[in-house]
């Protein structure tokens, strides 16, 4: 058997891409050539790889299993061209990161400018959705590093909590819950403006509020936290988020805290990655980089 680095560079495109003619394209490649490659290396295995669905190729479980380690051997063999193409052992290449949207937007994104900025021949992709989309993205391997809210149960992927974070409930500030403490009880039928599911900070808030029986009534939900903030600033109703992204409008006096007694509203973000995959220089120097940026302890 004699499968070639082509051959598995083909094969971590189309998986990651799900289309042979975008995949040929990211390689430089003609799209009958990359079939060819494809169709040798499940040659060589005796296995399918993909599952056709509609237009898009889907790995199966053969294809899930070698993903892991044709991403990794790539990686190394990045490794060996990065270390004698670098001067002075200077970082080199692209690292992909996934982060969910309030790590992503409010933490990752100055850290990653930071981090590119001192390490000139890096680059580092950040990809931003939400937790669900992140441990999807780190167990298919399209990114190294996954920093997410919410809960993983993901047995492929490996869980540490990295950083600390605590969510506030808001409203209106002509709302009659504004800077007041207010029981589960009084909340109750209130409706609320959520995050989508999928969401790290919805699933947190949700499995609290349940905790405490106040069964959330959502009358709208966004995946974004400017849209929650905008409509609960219409008065569309209680809003909750991390207070990374509500520390302005507080400060401003255009939203207000609500306090609701017993609600546990503090959380962990993890740091995730793939169990089958070993990590880079450029991942753990990122890594270390962020815990001084925000002056993390371990």
């Amino acid at each position: 058997m004699r499968i070639t680095l082509k051959q598995l560079a083909v094969f971590d495109a189309v998986a990651r891409i799900g289309q042979v003619a975008k995949a040929a394209e990211h390689l430089n490649l003609s799209a009958p050539a990359t079939s060819m490659a494809l169709a040798e290396l499940e040659k060589q295995l005796n296995s399918r790889l993909f599952e056709r669905l509609g237009n898009k190729l889907h790995l199966n479980a053969q294809g899930s299993l070698l993903l892991p380690l044709a991403s990794d051997l790539l990686h190394r063999v990045a490794q060996i061209e990065a270390a004698f193409s670098s001067q002075d052992g200077e970082l080199v290449g692209q690292l992909n990161v996934s982060a969910s949207s309030t790590i992503g937007n409010y933490l990752l994104a100055k850290a990653a400018v930071a981090f590119c900025q001192q390490h000139q021949e890096s680059h580092v992709e950040l990809d931003i959705s939400n937790t669900q989309a992140v441990i999807q993205a780190v167990a298919e391997c399209r990114s190294e590093l996954g920093f997410i809210e919410g809960h993983c149960a993901d047995r492929r992927i490996a869980v540490e909590p990295w950083h600390r974070d605590k969510l506030l409930v808001f409203c209106h500030p002509a709302h009659p819950f504004a800077n007041k403490r207010v029981s589960p009880a009084e909340v109750t039928g209130f409706p609320w403006v959520l995050r989508e599911e999928g969401s790290g900070t919805r699933e947190h808030f949700v499995n609290a509020a349940n905790a405490l029986a106040m069964q959330p009534k959502v009358k709208f939900c966004f995946n974004t936290p400017e849209a929650i903030k905008l409509a609960v600033k219409q008065g569309a109703g209680l809003g909750v988020l991390s207070e990374l992204t509500v520390e302005k409008e507080l400060s401003r006096k255009e939203l207000a805290l609500v306090t609701v007694e017993g609600l546990a509203l503090e959380r962990s973000f993890y740091l995730i990655t793939h169990k089958s995959r070993h990590p880079t220089p450029l991942g753990q120097a990122f890594i270390g980089f962020c815990q001084n940026f925000f002056n993390i302890t371990p």
